[in-house]
């Protein structure tokens, strides 16, 4: 159950860490990393942010679940 949890908690980490790189104002995930950023389409991404947003509050809210229950499994 431990190691189950653990996996569950990085690979949580891991969509939550790329769902927050995507959703950079600037577009892509170098814009994210790097600063860099090519694009000016502000506008036409409303279906895939609204995406993005909700995949990184579910993300978040599985890794805070794992993070709170961790101690108490031993």
């Amino acid at each position: 159950m431990y190691t189950a949890l653990l996996i569950v908690m990085i690979l949580a980490g891991i969509a939550l860490s790329a769902s927050i790189l995507l959703m950079s104002p600037k577009g892509g995930l170098g814009a994210g990393i790097a600063g860099i950023g090519g694009g000016g389409d502000f506008g036409a991404r409303k279906g895939i942010e609204k995406t993005l947003t909700r995949s990184a509050q579910i993300s978040g809210l599985i890794f805070l679940i794992c993070v709170l229950i961790l101690p108490y499994l031993s």
